[in-house]
C-alpha cells in the first residue's frame, strides 16, 4: 500500500506532533488510504472550520513545484468578482503552459447576460492581464452547468500531462475539481475538501483519475487583502457572498443622496441629473438609502447594526471608510466594481460621485457587463469610452 504524505482534502503535509498546527493527523488516520487531517475531518463531518492560510511565498512555491513540467492550467476565476479573483503577478510563470480560463459561478449572474458575450469579454480581460488563454469555459460547480463539457475537453487534452487547478481562495476551485471527479466516476472516497470559507486548501497534491489517463493537480487558494470577502469574519462572509442568482436592485437617486452597501461600501451622489443606479450584490446584503447630509451620522450610529457587515467580530479597519472622488461624462453605461462585494451600474449620464470603502479595498471601473447597444448612451466618457476610465481622486471626509 502506498502512503500519502499530504492530506487528501486540503493538501497540507501530514504531521503527528503538533495538534494545533496545519496537517495534524492521528496515527490511525495516517495509515488510511485517503488520510484527512484533523482540520478537514472536523470541517467535513462537523462543520467546524479552523482559519488558516498560506503566505504568498508558500503559495508561489507550491504552484511552481506543481508546474515543474508543462501542464494544462485550469485557471479558476469567480465570475461575480473576476478582477478580484485574478492571482497577481503570476502570468509570467504560466507562459510555458496551456491556460484554460474556468469562469465559475455563472449561475449567480443575471439571466440577461449573454453567454457568448461573457466568454468573449473574459478572453479580452485575460489578455489585458497578459494571460495567453487558449480556451474559456463558463461553469457552475453548484448546478453542474458546463462541467460535463469541461471534463470531456480535459480528457481529450490532458492525457499526456497533468491538469493543474490554480486560483484565488474562495473562487470554487475545489468544488470544480470535485465535479470533474464526479464525471470521472471517482468522487466517492476521494474528494477535495470544500467549504464556504477562504483558505480551505493549504497545499498542492495530485489525483490520478482512473482509466481516463488524466492526472488532476490541486494548489492552495491565495488570500488577498484587496477583496472584502478575505477581510470580513466568517459570520459576515455569509452576508456578502452570493449563494443564488443575484437580483439587480434599481435605485432612482437624486443628487445629495447616499447608498450604503451594508456598512462596507458607500456611494454618495454629489451632482448630476436624477438617474438610476443598479446594485449587484448578494441578495441577503442590506442596501440602505439615505440623505447625504445624514450619511456620516448614520454610519457612526448604525455601523455593525443596520449597516452590517462589518460586525463586531470583523477587523476594526473595516469600520473606517476611505473616500474616492469619481466623475463621468455622458457615455456608455459602466460598472463600479468593489472587489469581493459586487458592483454598481451607472446609466451613462453625467455624474459626480464619491465612493467610500475600507483602506486597501480595490475599486475598478469597466464597461457595463453585458450591456449591448440598447444600454449605450450618447456621447463619451472622460478618457476613453472603450477603456471606461473615469476621473478618480482620493478625497477626504
Amino acid at each position: 500500500m502506498s502512503i500519502n504524505l499530504v492530506c487528501t482534502g486540503c493538501g497540507a503535509p501530514l504531521q503527528m506532533e503538533a495538534e494545533n498546527e496545519r496537517g495534524y493527523v492521528t496515527s490511525s488516520a495516517f495509515l488510511r488510504e485517503q488520510p484527512l487531517c484533523q482540520r478537514c475531518y472536523r470541517l467535513i463531518h462537523y462543520g467546524q472550520f479552523s482559519p488558516s492560510s498560506v503566505t504568498e511565498d508558500e503559495y508561489r512555491t507550491s504552484v511552481m513545484r506543481t508546474l515543474a513540467r508543462p501542464s494544462l492550467v485550469l485557471y479558476v476565476v469567480d465570475l461575480f468578482d473576476f478582477r478580484g479573483s485574478l492571482v497577481r503577478g503570476i502570468s509570467g510563470s504560466l507562459r510555458d503552459h496551456e491556460i484554460w480560463l474556468i469562469g465559475n459561478k455563472v449561475d449567480l449572474l443575471p439571466r440577461e447576460l449573454n453567454r457568448d458575450r461573457l466568454s468573449a469579454w473574459l478572453m479580452r480581460e485575460a489578455r489585458r492581464q497578459e494571460l495567453e488563454v487558449r480556451e474559456v469555459f463558463l461553469v457552475s460547480a453548484k448546478t453542474g452547468e458546463g462541467l460535463a463539457q469541461l471534463w470531456e475537453a480535459v480528457k481529450l487534452r490532458a492525457r499526456d500531462r497533468q491538469a493543474v487547478a490554480i486560483g484565488m481562495a474562495n473562487v470554487g476551485k475545489s468544488s470544480v475539481q470535485n465535479k470533474l471527479l464526479e464525471h470521472a466516476g471517482q468522487l466517492e472516497g476521494q474528494a477535495f475538501t470544500v467549504s464556504p470559507y477562504p483558505g480551505t486548501t493549504l497545499g498542492g497534491f495530485t489525483l490520478k483519475l482512473g482509466g481516463s489517463g488524466v492526472t488532476l493537480a490541486d494548489t492552495p487558494g491565495l488570500l488577498g487583502r484587496f477583496r472584502l470577502q478575505d477581510r470580513v469574519c466568517q459570520a459576515s462572509l455569509a452576508d456578502i457572498v452570493a449563494r443564488v442568482q443575484v437580483r439587480p436592485r434599481v435605485y432612482q437617486l437624486q443628487p445629495e443622496q447616499t447608498l450604503f452597501l451594508g456598512g462596507l461600501a458607500r456611494l454618495d451622489f454629489i451632482a448630476g441629473q436624477e438617474q438610476p443606479f443598479v446594485v449587484y450584490v448578494a441578495n441577503q446584503l442590506t442596501v440602505h438609502r439615505t440623505k447625504l447630509a445624514q450619511a456620516d451620522e448614520l454610519f457612526k450610529r448604525q455601523v455593525g447594526a443596520i449597516l452590517t457587515p462589518p460586525c463586531p467580530q470583523c477587523d476594526a479597519s473595516l469600520q473606517v471608510l476611505k473616500p474616492k472622488n469619481m466623475s463621468f461624462e455622458d457615455g456608455k453605461p459602466v460598472d463600479i466594481v468593489i472587489s469581493g462585494l459586487g458592483w454598481i451600474r451607472l446609466s451613462g449620464k453625467t455624474v459626480k460621485l464619491k465612493m467610500h470603502v475600507p483602506e486597501g479595498v480595490e475599486i475598478t471601473v469597466r464597461p457595463a457587463l453585458g450591456a449591448g447597444r440598447r444600454g449605450a448612451g450618447k456621447g463619451r466618457m472622460h478618457g476613453s469610452a472603450r477603456a471606461a476610465r473615469p476621473h478618480i481622486t482620493t478625497g477626504r471626509r
